[in-house]
């Protein structure tokens, strides 16, 4: 019952997203008689979305949108912890800058500089951001993780979860993301594992937070694509430090189920999918 609940979550998300963007996708092949706007990739973050408010309204029929963003249980950490937490991408953004600028010189801002300049980029990365934000996690931790979790340990949830979530992100390889073959595979679903664990991590000491794991990642998509504009030093030494962030969690806290306060990490019941969660 679990396992097709999870397949049914999966389906609807993948389907939903790839829909959604499948225009973007022919467009970049040259088979669309007129132009879609970037912006219209935003739309893609909606899958994981609604998978998750009609898994929700399949236990319970009263369950509205804003239960997806509540809080599942209590908080296992202070609130300034959590802050500290949730603000990771800009701490790891203020040592790649401090470490590029040690190493490689004086940065150079004037490529971010041109960007910022630009209506259309500075549009796109907002939405973006926050689109994926909101849509995404309210899914893959906010339905998904619990659900994985009932049975079985935080790591191996998150292993599945990761490679649910990245085969879910298949359909930006052709219009978004660049695909030089294997390689762009495997660095891709290490990095997707390394955030995944420190989702997860983030996710089971606050209690289930999901606005915690949803301001993350709006955070760390402006802090990535931000530094895609600048040198490659940069990107490079902010994704080693993003995977030392999350592979770190699982060597120090991946025998207590991935969580700062072992009586914190949540699980999915019969009883809390079938009201509004706790907290907020």
């Amino acid at each position: 019952m679990r396992t097709r609940r999870v397949l049914w979550f999966s389906l609807i998300a993948y389907g939903v997203t790839w829909f959604l963007v499948l225009p973007l996708v022919l467009q970049n092949a040259g088979r669309m008689p007129f132009q879609i706007p970037g912006l219209w990739h935003g739309a893609g973050a909606l899958g994981p979305l609604v998978a998750a408010f009609f898994m929700r309204r399949g236990s319970d029929p009263q369950a509205g949108l804003g239960d997806l963003y509540r809080r599942q249980g209590p908080a296992g950490v202070s609130a300034w912890l959590q802050w500290v937490m949730v603000m990771t991408p800009l701490i790891l953004a203020g040592l790649t800058l401090a470490g590029v600028a040690a190493f490689w010189g004086p940065l150079d801002f004037s490529g971010l500089a041109e960007a910022l300049a630009s209506p259309a980029w500075v549009a796109s990365t907002a939405v973006g951001s926050v689109l994926y934000g909101l849509g995404e996690e309210p899914g893959w931790r906010g339905w998904l993780l619990p659900h994985l979790q009932e049975n079985r340990g935080a790591v191996r949830a998150t292993l599945i979860l990761s490679l649910i979530w990245a085969g879910w992100h298949a359909p930006f390889f052709f219009y978004r993301f660049p695909f030089e073959g294997a390689i762009t595979i495997v660095g891709f679903f290490i990095g997707m594992l390394a955030g995944a664990f420190w989702l997860t991590f983030l996710f089971n000491s606050t209690g289930g937070s999901v606005w915690a794991v949803v301001f993350w990642h709006m955070i760390w998509n402006v802090v990535s694509i931000s530094a895609l504009q600048m040198s490659e030093p940069v990107v490079v030494i902010l994704n080693a430090l993003m995977m030392v962030l999350g592979f770190g969690a699982v060597v120090l806290w991946g025998r207590q189920d991935l969580t700062l306060w072992p009586g914190s990490r949540t699980e999915s019941s019969p009883n809390r999918a079938a009201a509004p969660d706790g907290g907020s």
